[in-house]
């Protein structure tokens, strides 16, 4: 990796500063390989440690600063190849792309919300890579990605076309008012935010998660929720319930606006189907997290404790299912009639 100045490569800073670690030893450092999954205590330990560490929704702080005298920089020229260089010449220039002024914006909104709600404040970094967490569905994280660079085509963007595209810029049903993102998702009058919301509330609320009013900032910052336990510790199981609730709230929001414009000549859905739609959504995402415990998904198999932890307490007669419902078919998310 050294001969090809680590171009291409995952988490290349990690494992830059873990092979100067190496280097700056005065003995000479050797390693053995150990055939996988053969009961060797030392490779058991260590896929133990591998499968806790990517479940953590916190990230461990580490030092990655090398020392000058032996850092490497750049390729061995014997090494290089045209698909190495034009990689090369591709990081350089993501290193060096400006953000936009609009996405800037949106980060800093959604760091300060961050600080506000849970006590720290993300890095931009960090919210870019957890919108691809994997806890939230491939549409979602896609959405929030669309969502957080203002590239969807609402409100003022229709008004660059020709006019008789302009109606397309206002929300029908609050009089006139100029759509965007915020107000489809938090303010709109026709069925369907106001609807979810509540029903999110009640949920959280019986989860005893502390709620607050839904905000743009407040949906960009779903994938780096902090609670603790009272011994200071995260509490996982209610980071990952919150991450899985509050996203799929906003897709149901959005699906339902969409298919209302576009599919449905404006016509609103009843307060009914609205609460419908999100139950089946938050209940599909009950199912998935259970059927993913099944053994034969072998390493890609969620792990039961943490399923179980997730839903603790949100379920539909909780007292009345095993202690292991993981195996219970008809397993429901609770809301009151």
């Amino acid at each position: 990796m050294e001969d090809s100045g680590y171009i291409g490569v995952p988490n290349r800073g990690i494992l830059q500063a873990m092979v100067a670690s190496f280097c700056s030893r005065k003995q000479i450092s050797t390693m053995k390989w150990v055939k996988g999954h053969n009961g060797h205590q030392g490779n058991e330990e260590a896929d133990r440690l591998a499968n806790e560490g990517a479940w953590k929704s916190d990230v461990d702080s580490i030092s990655l600063e090398i020392h000058p005298t032996i850092r490497v920089t750049g390729a061995a020229l014997n090494k290089m190849t045209q698909s190495r260089a034009y990689k090369a010449l591709h990081e350089r220039k993501l290193r060096n792309l400006q953000p936009r002024p609009k996405t800037a914006r949106n980060l800093e909104k959604a760091m300060l919300e961050g600080l506000d709600v849970f006590g720290e404040k993300p890095t931009a970094e960090a919210l870019w890579r957890l919108f691809q967490h994997k806890d939230i569905d491939q549409g979602t994280r896609y959405f929030l990605w669309m969502l957080t660079h203002e590239a969807y085509r609402v409100g003022e963007k229709w008004l660059h076309f020709t006019p008789e595209y302009h109606e397309h810029a206002q929300c029908e049903h609050c009089g006139g008012v100029l759509e965007s993102m915020e107000h489809i998702l938090t303010s709109c009058t026709t069925p369907g935010q106001k609807e979810v919301w509540d029903l999110t509330k009640t949920l959280l609320e019986k989860r005893k998660i502390p709620w607050h009013s839904p905000s743009m900032a407040m949906i960009q910052t779903c994938v780096v929720p902090v609670f603790k336990r009272r011994n200071g510790k995260c509490d996982s199981g209610k980071e990952r319930f919150y991450r899985i609730i509050i996203s799929s709230s906003v897709q149901v929001i959005w699906n339902a606006r969409c298919e209302r414009v576009i599919g449905r000549q404006n016509s609103p859905f009843t307060p009914d189907q609205i609460r419908n739609r999100w139950l089946k959504k938050i209940n599909k995402q009950l199912e998935l997290d259970r059927l993913m415990t099944y053994k034969h998904f072998g390493k890609k198999a969620l792990p039961k404790d943490i399923v179980l932890r997730t839903w603790a307490g949100s379920l539909q007669n909780e007292h009345q299912l095993p202690s292991d419902w993981t195996e219970a078919s008809g397993v429901l998310v609770g809301m009151e009639s």
